[in-house]
C-alpha cells in the first residue's frame, strides 16, 4: 500500500514580492501587479536573476518511505522538521512497490537503465520484501514490549518504513 503524499501546508509567496524585492535595487515597489511586474518577472526567469525568488516560501508536509526521505534531505535544499521514533511509536507503514514497478538497474552507475523482471520475480521479491517487513515490525514491537527504549528499539526498521516531515524551502531553491 502506498502512504506516501506531498502536499502544500502554507506558503508566503506571490508576484509582488517577487516584483519588489528585485525593484528594491532601484529603491522602488509596487502596491500592486501589473504588465511591467510580470515582464519583470519573465525578465529575471530568462536572465536567471534568482535572489528575487528567494523571498518566497513554501511550506510541504511529506510522507514517504526512509530511504526517499534520506535522499531528499542530503541534498540540503530548505529546512526540515521530521517524526521522531525516538518519542513516538512507528506505526506499520511499509513502501512495497507494485509487481509492474520492480525492476532491474542495467549499465554502469551514473548511466544506467531501469528494465522490468519478469511476473515471477516480481511476486518474489513483493512476497521477501513484505515478510522483512513484517519480521522486523514484529523485532521493534517486541522490543518495545520488553520496555527497550524507542530510540533503540527503532535499530531493526528498515529503510522502507514511512517517515513523515515538514519541509520549508524558497521559490529559487524549489525551481
Amino acid at each position: 500500500m502506498n502512504y506516501g503524499f506531498v502536499r502544500l501546508d502554507a506558503h508566503m509567496a506571490d508576484d509582488l514580492s517577487v516584483v519588489n524585492s528585485a525593484r528594491v535595487s532601484f529603491a522602488q515597489s509596487s502596491d500592486e501587479i501589473d504588465t511591467a511586474g510580470i515582464g519583470l518577472i519573465n525578465f529575471l526567469m530568462r536572465e536567471r536573476h534568482g535572489t528575487p525568488f528567494e523571498h518566497n516560501s513554501f511550506r510541504f508536509h511529506v510522507k514517504c518511505p526512509l530511504f526517499v526521505a534520506r535522499e531528499w534531505f542530503r541534498h540540503r535544499i530548505g529546512s526540515f522538521n521530521e517524526f521522531s521514533a525516538r518519542y513516538s511509536e512507528v506505526p506499520a507503514e511499509f513502501y512495497v512497490p507494485k509487481q509492474e514497478h520492480v525492476r532491474t538497474q542495467a549499465g554502469k552507475p551514473g548511466a544506467y537503465s531501469f528494465l522490468p523482471m519478469d511476473e515471477r520475480t516480481s511476486i518474489e521479491v513483493e512476497g521477501a520484501l513484505e515478510d522483512v517487513n513484517n519480521y522486523c515490525y514484529e523485532a521493534y514491537i517486541a522490543l518495545i514490549d520488553m520496555g527497550v527504549a524507542k530510540e533503540l528499539a527503532r535499530a531493526v526498521l528498515p529503510v522502507s518504513m514511512y517517515t513523515q516531515f515538514y519541509w520549508t524551502v524558497n521559490a529559487r531553491s524549489l525551481m
